[in-house]
């Protein structure tokens, strides 16, 4: 049996249903999942996905040392590199960005809900890029899976870092992650 859903993330995913869905609905994600998914498609969909992946990741890891946390945070960038440069492509310059003004403990574990939450849908992506495109498809961004108990140890760290009179702050942190990586999606993506 798993353990109960922790309060934060249930607040969490709650106050970014909405904002999940719409990303989860963005066209260089649902191209992903189409049965005509072609190489072209799924090339054009990881060139968006990486300057908004590289946002938030890069964002989350500065941060957490910013911070002195010791939180440790798989960095999926260079996978996605990886599989942009098996199909030939190379993704855009990242400009550097002042960003957000820096986070709070209880800010980051809302953002931090996001960038880890997209390796959960991940797997599923993952699956259906090697049916429709075929085994030797690379994939290892969306491959990096969770270890059995990991999703629940990180959901417990989110808790730890974010007080209950601070949640409103960590709902804040996500849905402006969810904002954010909406926009970089809307301004790179090319159908």
């Amino acid at each position: 049996m798993s353990p109960p859903t922790p309060p934060l993330a249930r607040q969490l995913r709650d106050a970014t249903r909405d904002a999940h869905r719409s990303l989860d609905h963005h066209p260089a994600l649902q191209c992903l999942l189409a049965p005509t998914l072609t190489r072209e498609a799924y090339g054009a969909s990881l060139l968006a996905l990486y300057p908004a992946h590289a946002a938030l990741e890069s964002r989350v890891c500065r941060e957490i040392t910013r911070l002195g946390l010791r939180l440790r945070v798989p960095r999926r960038l260079p996978r996605l590199a990886d599989d942009l440069g098996t199909l030939g492509l190379t993704p855009e310059a990242l400009a550097s960005e002042a960003g957000p003004t820096p986070a709070s403990p209880a800010t980051l574990a809302g953002e931090l809900y996001v960038l880890e939450g997209s390796r959960l849908g991940g797997q599923m992506i993952a699956d259906r890029l090697r049916r429709t495109l075929g085994p030797g498809v690379p994939h290892a961004f969306f491959s990096l899976a969770m270890v059995p108990g990991e999703w629940s140890r990180r959901l417990a760290e989110l808790e730890a870092l974010c007080p209950p009179g601070q949640r409103e702050a960590a709902v804040a942190g996500a849905r402006e992650a969810f904002a954010r990586f909406h926009h970089q999606l809307d301004t790179h993506f090319r159908a």
